[in-house]
């Protein structure tokens, strides 16, 4: 797993912060950038998710029993809870809890509001979630101890028995909990005097100090304890291996936006399979009915264009308005009104049955009325196109009666009666 750590700055001012991608205990790749800036990860790389390294005395920080019927009603006491412990009034830090332990005990942290607010520009513009808020001191290794102290630089950082997710020293009321700080950062020279203190405090049985560090500083006055002394780690390898369950324990100041990682990909990947082949559907749906719509209206300019011909060469003389109309009214002018409707039965059936045979073009047609027969002209590709438009005449219940054909350079011309049975 690859984890981008981020090291904020201890001022609301600062403009650059640190980052590292860390996998396992390899730093990968490390650098600065400008808050809202996305650092440049080796090779196009990617992290998992990111960890905020916090400076710890800029974090407040206490694990205790908060009251509440919910998570709701706890959020809302949490900062009261804490106010008598603040070193600023409530209106300037924001404030968040954890989720409960089995305990009944949460993580309550508060910052103030102005430096959380350019710390939050920094993590925005790492283009990664989720992004964990975490104090530097609260990722020192425990390995069972009640007090950690190491040494860095200009800074000792510590933690106390109440970092421990699975135990945290155990269900003690509100005012014990509060007392006893998680995270804690102090100056070199601070540390001597005030580190004493929190282990007089805190009686611890087993402490954990790094090599540069005085032991004494760590250990009560004239009590027991088991010391053991190791090399100060790297904190941003240290945060990158915090696991799930303890990141997900701490509250989540920089809030729900930066928290929670919408996987598009993976909520989609299950109906990825569906969308395509509903895609190539819907595509060559499209594709095909444009194709159809296309020959359609090819096929009706097509037949319209025969039906102006049939009737120039039926009435050459007259100027083409609306064939049908024109020819209800000149069958209308020879008395033929009653016939009219076998000529147009017999024009509607003849359509039909040279409908999608394109070796077959209509030149002429004329109407004998005495006779009630449509003589027809066609242009044949073949010989054979006639017994083709015989078989659709059987279909359309009409009768076709051959009139001869020829070869010409154009193609078969031929002749053709079309009448009712």
């Amino acid at each position: 797993m690859r984890v981008l750590v981020l090291t904020l700055p201890a001022e609301a001012t600062a403009t650059q912060a640190g980052w590292a991608l860390v996998e396992g205990d390899v730093v990968l790749a490390d650098g600065e950038i400008a808050s809202g800036e996305e650092p440049r990860l080796p090779g196009g790389g990617s992290a998992d998710h990111a960890v905020a390294l916090a400076p710890a005395e800029s974090v407040f920080l206490r694990r205790a029993p908060v009251p509440g019927a919910n998570d709701r009603d706890a959020a809302r006491a949490a900062p009261f809870l804490i106010e008598e412990q603040l070193a600023q009034p409530l209106e300037d830090v924001e404030t968040a809890i954890g989720p409960a332990a089995p305990d009944g005990a949460r993580f309550v942290g508060a910052v103030d509001k102005e430096l959380l607010a350019s710390w939050r520009r920094f993590a925005l513009g790492l283009g990664i979630k989720p992004v964990h808020l975490v104090p530097d001191a609260f990722v020192l290794p425990d390995v069972g101890a009640d007090l950690v102290a190491f040494e860095y630089g200009a800074r000792v950082l510590a933690r106390t028995r109440s970092a421990d997710v699975a135990d945290g020293g155990g269900a003690r009321d509100v005012e014990a909990a509060l007392a006893e700080p998680v995270a804690i950062s102090l100056d070199t020279d601070l540390a001597e005097a005030l580190l004493p203190a929190l282990a007089n405090h805190l009686a611890p049985k087993r402490v954990l100090v790094s090599e540069g560090l005085n032991p004494n500083l760590a250990a009560p006055d004239a009590e027991p304890v088991a010391l053991k002394r190791v090399p100060a780690p790297d904190l941003r390898v240290l945060a990158a291996q915090s696991s799930a369950e303890t990141l997900a324990s701490l509250p989540a100041l920089f809030g729900a936006g930066l928290m929670r990682a919408l996987d598009w990909a993976g909520l989609l990947k299950p109906w990825r399979g569906a969308a395509i082949l509903a895609a190539i559907l819907v595509l060559g749906t499209a594709i095909f009915a444009a194709g159809e719509a296309a020959y359609l209206e090819r096929r009706a300019s097509a037949y319209a264009s025969a039906e102006q011909d049939a009737f120039r060469n039926a009435f050459p003389d007259t100027r083409i308005v609306d064939t049908q109309v024109q020819l209800r009214r000149a069958l209308a002018s020879v008395g033929a009104v009653e016939d009219s409707a076998g000529f147009l039965d017999l024009a509607a059936a003849l359509a039909r049955i040279v409908d999608g045979n394109d070796d077959v073009r209509v030149d002429s047609i004329r109407y004998d009325a005495d006779r009630g027969v449509l003589s027809v002209s066609a242009l044949y590709a073949g010989f054979d196109d006639f017994e083709a438009l015989r078989v659709a005449a059987d279909a359309e219940d009409v009768i076709l009666e051959d009139g001869g054909a020829r070869q010409s350079a154009n193609g078969v011309e031929g002749a053709f009666t079309v009448r009712l049975p």
